[in-house]
């Protein structure tokens, strides 16, 4: 999200206006529970490296970050881009706003021609002050192992094409409601085809959230100040769809300041079933905060500094993503036992009267996990459960969640014709049956 403190007035605003609907399954099935402590690299650690860039976001990950932070735009033709301005004049060699230029116009400009390291994106330094400038343009060579394209603006669909394993947390923006509104379709087209459920949405605007929602609802969101502000401060439910809140340790205005990260809060936003992913200032990145947000039992820190954040989590041998580092206080109810463990959370029929399982993975991830998935009818007025069938999947080491199809049996496919209520779904790893739990059965 965007570093500032501008949105206190609509925070308070929203706290008083607004009661939004809860979500039904906010506190199931939510991997973001089970991801903790999250090195998340803001724009891909923009202090290190060049904002949203391909070479920013490897360059956040090599140093230990466990998931891309990036923000979204469309272009004139209708390209989802990762960049967050709504103009490309602060971080590029271009001018204008993103949605009037095409994407190959966009794919023209050097994204890091502005780069300063520890800085950002300044202009008007000395030409020595710029360590990527020309890269894109072919005036510079690039660093080994890299090319000019890791240093233009990438779309949506190249990095997801660059790291298919890495949970993404992807923001909506636009200059004008109607932009936002635009990306959010957009953006929910193409996770349907994207065939990866590692991510979750959020923008600043509650309108854009319900509009992406609306379209994908398969896929986590985070809510904008109006469903931040009704839950925390208005005492409203948490809007459709919540598996985190993203927030700032403060918002002030003016001479007034609230604190959002307190124990209240994050304990608030836990007993909900919700992860709590914290944003910082520059002034807010050094280990005291960090320390601090740690004790709080918050799930993920968004920084724009991922060494100096990694370097914190290893020497605090915090618990990680992927199953190194030690442990903490806080209750990880998706972590309690190493190893290769998973939990079914949503079964889905399939337009030829077959059913895929979603199994969403957690504890130790640093090796393949395999697991087989049983359905069955559960039993009813005294009648027998009915077998249905069953799937095997594997879940690749580092990811958290994988679609199982269902292999039904004669028998499984004719009892599930007239099914409209729940079954009961056994995952089983290495013969041992790791959890069983009764589920809706989503589709027609």
């Amino acid at each position: 999200m965007t570093r500032g403190r501008h949105v206190l007035g609509l925070l308070v605003a929203a706290a008083a206006a607004c009661a939004l609907p809860a979500s039904a399954g906010a506190a199931q099935g939510n991997q973001w529970l089970g991801m903790r402590v999250l090195n998340q690299i803001h724009q891909g650690g923009e202090n290190e490296a060049p904002s949203n860039t391909l070479f920013a976001y490897h360059d956040g990950l090599a140093k230990g970050g466990d998931m891309i932070e990036l923000d979204v735009h469309a272009s004139k033709d209708g390209q989802l881009v990762a960049i967050h301005d709504d103009t490309v004049d602060r971080t590029t060699d271009g001018r204008g706003e993103v949605a009037s230029k095409t994407l190959a116009q966009l794919r023209r400009l050097d994204a890091a021609y502005n780069f300063v390291p520890g800085r950002n994106a300044v202009s008007g330094q000395p030409a020595s002050a710029y360590p990527y400038r020309g890269i894109r343009t072919g005036k510079r060579k690039p660093p080994a192992g890299f090319d000019a394209d890791d240093f233009r603006i990438p779309t949506l669909a190249e990095v997801f094409s660059a790291y298919p394993d890495v949970p993404v947390n992807i923001e909506i923006k636009g200059r004008t409601q109607e932009e936002k509104l635009r990306v959010a379709d957009l953006l929910a087209r193409f996770l349907k085809g994207a065939g990866r459920s590692d991510v979750i949405v959020v923008s600043f605007d509650q309108a854009a959230v319900d509009r992406f929602h609306a379209a994908a609802p398969r896929f986590d969101v985070a809510p904008g100040v109006a469903g931040i502000s009704a839950f925390l401060l208005g005492g409203g439910a948490l809007p459709a769809g919540t598996k985190a809140l993203q927030i700032p340790i403060t918002y002030t205005l003016g001479s007034t300041t609230i604190e959002t990260v307190t124990p209240a809060y994050v304990e608030k936003a836990h007993a909900a079933g919700v992860a709590v992913h914290v944003w910082l200032d520059k002034s807010e990145e050094n280990d005291a905060v960090y320390g601090r947000l740690l004790d709080l039992c918050v799930d993920g820190v968004m920084t724009a500094e991922p060494s100096r954040f990694e370097r914190f989590l290893e020497a605090r041998r915090a618990p990680r993503l992927g199953g190194q580092g030690g442990s903490d206080r806080c209750a990880a109810p998706t972590r309690q036992k190493p190893g290769c463990r998973v939990t079914a959370s949503k079964l889905v029929r399939t337009p030829a009267g077959g059913v895929t399982a979603r199994l969403e993975r957690h504890g130790d991830l640093r090796g393949r996990c395999t697991a087989t998935v049983a359905l069955r009818l559960p039993a009813r007025r005294g009648a027998k459960p009915v077998a249905l069938g069953a799937g095997r999947v594997a879940v690749p080491a580092g990811r958290i969640a994988a679609i199982a199809p269902i292999r039904l049996s004669k028998a499984g496919r004719a009892a599930l014709r007239g099914v409209r209520g729940t079954v009961q779904v056994t995952a089983t790893v290495r013969a041992r049956a790791v959890e069983t739990r009764t589920l809706p059965l989503a589709g027609r």
